[in-house]
């Protein structure tokens, strides 16, 4: 497998004597993309509006990307800071809400911000938390309680078991996707790798493909990771034991939504 491209996928290209140009998916061409893909899904937004309920202080998205649950924070009237390793994906969420006083964007990693205040609830959506390795999660979780109110809320997102079956083998498939000019059909390539424990994904533009010419490949490596590790992960880190309960979404997908809080040793004073 050549770094960052599925073998399905160059196989694909060399079928029609194309040759890869990867990007990565959240920056660049890949972050109008991603945007086109996820902008339109709903999913724990009701459960996330429904935990800003019942909080009175700022809200922290964590990997806020385009804003997919910060734009209905915003528009609840609550004040949110959003933070996300890509620059890019910041610029189409502001560009949705230009000059708001409830909206603060930072590029920042999620392994190591520092933000000098602290929120009453911090949220981590479409399951981005599988962007990191086991490595990356605990200097997450380290930042996440430097920045979490002493009664402050943490809640993540994570595929539960019936996705998780999917998400653990190989795929190729043909997605349509919705643009500004219509829509256009992308080859999806997913790939398991390092013994199951994580996934290569691709995305290609079909048209491109079929050219025979150069091809951008958007590209993106997840971990494979299921509720029962994310409980653990965040008891060993300082946090009450999760409650676990399922995502209300469309039909056909499977999500879960952990909510935990600091434990009373590692609180603020």
């Amino acid at each position: 497998m050549t770094s960052g491209i599925t073998d399905s996928m160059r196989l694909r290209l060399a079928d029609t004597h194309a040759a890869p140009k990867l990007q990565d998916l959240y920056s660049g061409s890949g972050a109008d993309f991603y945007q086109r893909l996820v902008g339109p899904d709903k999913s724990e937004v009701r459960e996330v509006l429904a935990l800003a309920r019942s909080i009175r202080g700022e809200i922290l998205d964590i990997a806020a990307g385009s804003g997919r649950l910060t734009l209905p924070l915003i528009r609840s009237g609550k004040k949110v800071t959003a933070i996300d390793l890509s620059a890019d994906m910041l610029s189409i969420l502001q560009h949705a809400a230009p000059d708001s006083p409830l909206l603060d964007c930072v590029v920042a990693d999620m392994r190591s911000f520092t933000l000098g205040r602290r929120y009453d609830l911090a949220v981590i959506g479409a399951t981005s938390i599988t962007l990191l390795d086991h490595a990356g999660r605990r200097a997450f979780y380290a930042s996440v309680r430097d920045h979490l109110s002493e009664d402050g809320v943490f809640a993540i997102t994570i595929a539960g078991a019936a996705a998780n079956a999917v998400l653990g083998s190989n795929e190729d498939r043909t997605v349509t996707v919705d643009g500004d000019e219509g829509t256009e059909d992308y080859l999806y390539s997913q790939q398991v790798i390092e013994g199951g424990a994580a996934r290569l994904v691709n995305w290609a533009r079909c048209s491109e493909i079929n050219s025979g010419g150069e091809v951008t490949v958007l590209t993106s490596k997840l971990r494979v990771l299921d509720a029962g590790t994310l409980h653990d992960e965040l008891i060993e880190a300082g946090f009450t034991q999760p409650r676990v309960r399922p995502v209300r979404t469309h039909v056909g997908a499977d999500l879960l939504i952990l909510e935990t809080s600091l434990r009373r040793e590692t609180r603020p004073r």
